[in-house]
């Protein structure tokens, strides 16, 4: 992981940037990461096909995508879920805050994951922050009113989006 840091980086420095330069801009710090294992993005595909038959492809996205929180916050989440009225159309730059993010912790990026991304998603507006570590085979769902924990054996329901549910032992299967 790089960081770049100047006074305080705001999303006019980050519209700035290439085009193609992944980054996010987190509480004003800019944070370049190399890109992730391919296992965790087969549990990123994982997640967005069951999405997509649930929501479409005009809903479910996948990163990299620039999701402008505020002056000092662009995130790129793993998956997001747009409501109905904010489907993506050809030509769209940024998205609306979605209603759902889910994020794949890596071993390099859960502390941040949790400890940062989850507070400015929720401040945001995100109904529903899923955080889900293969590694350790557990999840959580975060909400404004507290956090869900899950693990294998359960089957977890979201109460943003009907008809998504994660089981991890399927979701974790090689």
């Amino acid at each position: 992981m790089v960081i770049i840091q100047q006074a305080k980086f705001t999303r006019t420095d980050y519209r700035a940037l290439p085009e193609g330069f992944r980054a996010e801009l987190l509480d004003g710090v800019l944070v370049k990461e190399p890109a992730p294992t391919v296992w965790h993005q087969v549990v990123v595909g994982k997640i967005l096909q069951q999405l997509v038959e649930l929501v479409g492809l005009h809903r479910a996205i996948t990163s990299p995508i620039d999701l402008f929180v505020d002056d000092h916050n662009v995130l790129q989440p793993d998956v997001l879920v747009l409501s109905k009225v904010d489907a993506v159309l050809p030509g769209d730059k940024e998205v609306a805050t979605p209603v759902l993010v889910v994020e794949v912790l890596s071993p390099s990026t859960a502390s941040r994951d949790r400890d940062q991304k989850v507070g400015v998603y929720l401040r945001a507006g995100v109904g529903e922050v899923w955080l889900i570590d293969p590694s350790l085979a557990v999840g959580e769902i975060h909400r404004i009113g507290g956090i869900e924990p899950f693990s294998v054996g359960e089957l977890t329901v979201s109460r943003i989006v009907p008809g998504f549910a994660i089981d991890l032992a399927r979701l974790l299967e090689t």
